[in-house]
C-alpha cells in the first residue's frame, strides 16, 4: 500500500468488470441526498470506465447552475489518495486562472463521497435482472463553459496553441507534490503500455493490425524503457485529447478558435513529460484525419511541436522516441478501445479512436524512417 492508502500495483486485468451501472434517476437521487440540490434536468455522457452526467441544478439563491456528476469505476474508487491529488491540482490550476472544474463539496463538507451502489445488469441468456452491489466514489464538479475541441475542426494556429497550452499546464502542475501520484498506476499511463500485451488478443483474429501493435510495443520495451531514468519528469493531465480541451472562438483572430479550458484529470500522473507530448501529438494528429479535415497529420504534428516548444524545450532523446510514444498512444487507445467494446457492445464511443486511428497507426509508423521522422520534430521546434 502506498502512503495514501492506495494500491500501488491495482491495474486492470482482462475480464474485470469495474464500469458501473448507474441510471440518470439513481445519480438524481444520489445527488440530492448527498449535495442537497433540486436536480432539474440530468443527462448521462460518454463514458469509458466511468458513469458521468451533465446535471443542472437550483443553487440556494434560486438560480440554475450546471454541473458535470461523476461515478467512478470500482477500481480507481479504491485509490482515495488519487482522488485527493487530482482535486490538489483543480484547485491550484483553477487559483491560477485556468478554466477547469473543482469539486463542489458535498453535505458533509467533503469533496467526495465513497458510497456503495446497487449496479443492475441484464442476464442476456436468461432474460434475468441481475443484481450487485458495489463501492463507488461520487463528485459532483463545476462544469466548464464553451466547447470541446472535437466539435470544431482545427487549424495549425489551433494545433499550435493547443502543443503551447499543455505545456503551460505542465509548468503549473510542477506545484503539486503527491504521493499517491508517485505510486499511481494505470493501463492507460504511457509508462505502462506493455500491460497492452494482456488485451493484445482482442485483434488476435485481425493478424496485420496484431502485428502492426506487436512491433510498437517491441520498439517501446527495447528502445523507450531503457532510457526511461533519463527523460525530464514532472506532473502530467495524462489524457490531452480533443474530448477534454475546451475551447472557445478567438477574439482577435477571424474563424479561428482559442484553447479556453481543460476537464478531466482522472489520469493525472506523474512520469516523463515527452509522456504527455505524445499523447498530445497523437490526439491531434487524429483530429487532423477526422471527417471534414485535410490537415496533413505530420504537418499538425509539427504545429503541436512549434507551439510545445515555446514553453519548453525539447531534449534530442525524447525527440528520437517520440514517434514510439505518438503510435504506442494509438495502440492504447485502439487496443483498450477494443476490449472495452467487447465487455459494452453497443457504447460507440469507445470506437471513436478506430475509424481512423488504424490506418494513422500504420502512417505513423511506416510512412517515415526513424532519421526523416526526427527531422520532421527538429525541423518544427528549431522554427
Amino acid at each position: 500500500m502506498s502512503p495514501s492508502g492506495d494500491s500501488a500495483s491495482a491495474t486492470l486485468q482482462p475480464g474485470q468488470s469495474i464500469k458501473p451501472n448507474v441510471s440518470s434517476s439513481t445519480a438524481q437521487k444520489l445527488i440530492e441526498e448527498y449535495y442537497g440540490l433540486e436536480v432539474e434536468s440530468i443527462k448521462e455522457l460518454n463514458s469509458y470506465d466511468d458513469n458521468n452526467f451533465y446535471v443542472k441544478a437550483k443553487s440556494s439563491d434560486g438560480e440554475t447552475v450546471k454541473y458535470t456528476f461523476k461515478v467512478l469505476n470500482s477500481m480507481d474508487s479504491k485509490k482515495t489518495g488519487h482522488i485527493e491529488a487530482e482535486h490538489t491540482a483543480m484547485f491550484l490550476l483553477h487559483g491560477k486562472g485556468i478554466r477547469c472544474p473543482i469539486p463542489k463539496k458535498n453535505v458533509k463538507g467533503e469533496t467526495f463521497a465513497l458510497v456503495n451502489i446497487k449496479n443492475e445488469a441484464t442476464d442476456v441468456d436468461n432474460n434475468e435482472s441481475l443484481l450487485s452491489e458495489s463501492s463507488h466514489i461520487i463528485r459532483l464538479l463545476t462544469f466548464v463553459e464553451g466547447q470541446i475541441m472535437y466539435e470544431a475542426h482545427p487549424t495549425p494556429k489551433l494545433l499550435a496553441k493547443a502543443g503551447k497550452y499543455i505545456a503551460e499546464i505542465e509548468a503549473l502542475l510542477k506545484e503539486v507534490a503527491c504521493a499517491a501520484l508517485d505510486n499511481h498506476s494505470s493501463v492507460w499511463m504511457l509508462s505502462h503500455v506493455l500491460e497492452l500485451e494482456k488485451f493484445i488478443y482482442v485483434i488476435k483474429e485481425e493478424p496485420e493490425r496484431h502485428s502492426l501493435v506487436s512491433s510498437v510495443l517491441s520498439a517501446y520495451k527495447n528502445r523507450v524503457v531503457p532510457i526511461i531514468p533519463q527523460l525530464e519528469q514532472g506532473v502530467l493531465h495524462g489524457d490531452y485529447n480533443e474530448q477534454n480541451i475546451i475551447i472557445q472562438p478567438s477574439a482577435t483572430e477571424p474563424d479561428e478558435y482559442d484553447v479556453h479550458g481543460l476537464i478531466d484529470f482522472g489520469d493525472l500522473q506523474a512520469g516523463a513529460y515527452v509522456f504527455e507530448l505524445g499523447i498530445t501529438i497523437c490526439y491531434m494528429m487524429l483530429e487532423c484525419v477526422k471527417d471534414g479535415v485535410s490537415i496533413d497529420p505530420f504537418f499538425g504534428a509539427q504545429n503541436v511541436l512549434k507551439g510545445y516548444s515555446q514553453v519548453r524545450k525539447i531534449p534530442d532523446n525524447e525527440l528520437e522516441v517520440l514517434r514510439i510514444l505518438v503510435a504506442s498512444r494509438l495502440c492504447q487507445s485502439l487496443v483498450m478501445g477494443a476490449y472495452t467494446y467487447s465487455l459494452d457492445p453497443g457504447n460507440e464511443y469507445l470506437l471513436t479512436t478506430a475509424k481512423t486511428g488504424w490506418a494513422l497507426l500504420d502512417r505513423v509508423w511506416n510512412e517515415k524512417t526513424d532519421e526523416e521522422m526526427v527531422a520532421c520534430w527538429k525541423e518544427a521546434v528549431l522554427q
